[in-house]
């Protein structure tokens, strides 16, 4: 690993929502299939160039499904468990049985490694005050001097995390950092982060980025993406704010104006600025997002509020995403491109 921790973009990845549970009840993916499945798996591999892939999900059926797929595809893997709202029991037990569940994978095709979580602070329950991820969130600007604090919980937890899953597997280990979270990295093989450049860090984001080699482990980039609609490259992981569920039906707010431009220029900026940085993988949020269809009518375009390189149509047209059908937006091509020529 010593040999790679200069080498720029070593892994060229994506993540991937196997279906995560952001509502309570439900996960983000509601058709699951195998054929589409492949067909999305292979596409990230033969079409986008990548050469790794984040699975990330709540359902451990389903992680184990696409890491094999993605496996048999030739990706490299990074599985991320995420189960939003657990307690800290629940959480590691969740972990322990995807650890269990990776060895064997890990001992057949060898290219996985396990990240142990993303943004525990406010996804699980327990470390921020809140009875829910937005209330803990809102947390780090109303109660902004209680971070260290709550930075040293997150650690004693993810202690207990990287004990739970050294337990079980035998690969690489790392964890997905948002932006306030203060991690001891000593613990861990990979530095891992969800770096967003916005209007607040767009600055210092380089120079930010460069504090993290102190470590002296490969830094990868869990997550970095945009939303589709002007001014969406500003918000950062805020960009999905603009689609209101509130309703019967979800619409979008404002006059947001479609705009896979600025997507697609804030996404190779960073990879650009990611291989300058001798960063070891760079992972794009997010490869699709069927819950986020898009439409012709601005009022109704849930696709300007995805983070998706990809585009799809509701199930009551003419070209539903149950039918595979699907178009890359202008992000999908320069990724592509980026990928193949890096």
């Amino acid at each position: 690993m010593k040999n790679q921790i200069h080498n720029s973009l070593y892994q060229k990845g994506i993540n991937y929502d196997a279906g995560t549970n952001f509502n309570p009840g439900s996960l983000t993916r509601k058709i699951w299939r195998k054929d589409l499945l492949e067909q999305e798996i292979r596409i990230i591999s033969e079409q986008l160039h990548c050469n790794s892939i984040q699975i990330y999900g709540t359902d451990i059926n389903r992680l184990m499904e696409s890491a094999i797929v993605a496996l048999q595809n030739g990706l490299h893997v990074w599985l991320q468990p995420r189960l939003v709202e657990g307690n800290q029991e629940e959480t590691l037990a969740h972990l322990s049985m995807v650890a269990q569940a990776a060895e064997e994978l890990r001992k057949q095709y060898q290219n996985i490694d396990l990240n142990i979580g993303c943004e525990l602070s406010i996804f699980s329950s327990g470390i921020m005050p809140g009875s829910n991820f937005e209330q803990r969130a809102s947390k780090l600007f109303s109660k902004w001097w209680l971070l260290p604090w709550y930075n040293k919980k997150l650690n004693d937890y993810l202690r207990k995390a990287c004990a739970t899953a050294r337990a079980s597997f035998n690969g690489k280990l790392s964890y997905a950092a948002a932006l306030w979270e203060q991690v001891d990295w000593k613990e861990f093989d990979i530095v891992g982060l969800n770096l967003y450049k916005m209007s607040y860090n767009e600055s210092k984001y380089v120079k930010n980025l460069r504090k993290f080699h102190r470590y002296n482990k490969p830094v990868t980039i869990f997550e970095f993406g945009c939303c589709t609609f002007e001014g969406a490259d500003k918000k950062g992981p805020s960009g999905h704010e603009i689609v209101d569920t509130t309703g019967t039906v979800p619409e979008i707010i404002g006059n947001a104006v479609r705009s896979e431009k600025a997507q697609a220029n804030y996404i190779l900026e960073l990879l650009q600025i990611y291989k300058l940085e001798h960063i070891y993988g760079a992972f794009v949020y997010d490869f699709i997002m069927p819950n986020k269809p898009h439409s012709p009518d601005p009022r109704y375009d849930l696709d300007m509020g995805s983070y998706g390189i990809i585009k799809v149509y509701p199930e009551d047209s003419d070209q539903p995403y149950s039918s595979g059908y699907w178009e890359p937006k202008k992000a999908f091509q320069e990724i592509s491109e980026f990928y193949k020529n890096n």
